[in-house]
């Protein structure tokens, strides 16, 4: 089963999420936030963006969800590291959209 995984540049993710704006997160847990964004192709995404703490969590969970791609599982489509900046990047999931899993 092949999977597509995109490396975001980190400019790209600032132009989608409106420079990480505090207006467009969506939570917060403990490894980090959640920002809702728009990529240039009108493609609507969700950034991860996990704090220092989490960069092995950043890791595991990049491999978890890559090797296990689902129709059940929202869409990782890629990650954006910049220097000690972590984010993984999802397929966005209205809350209108249910049965759909997001591994928070």
């Amino acid at each position: 089963m092949e999977h597509d995984i995109s490396i975001f540049s980190y400019t790209s993710v600032l132009a989608a999420t409106r420079n990480i704006s505090d207006k467009n997160k969506l939570g917060e847990r403990g490894f980090g936030s959640v920002y809702q964004g728009k990529l240039v192709t009108g493609q609507e995404i969700a950034v991860k963006k996990l704090s220092k703490q989490g960069a092995l969590e950043f890791e595991n969970e990049l491999i978890l969800v890559y090797e296990l791609q689902h129709t059940n599982l929202v869409r990782l489509f890629g990650f954006c590291i910049h220097g000690e900046e972590r984010m993984l990047i999802y397929e966005y999931m209205s809350n209108k959209k249910s049965g759909l899993l997001f591994i928070w």
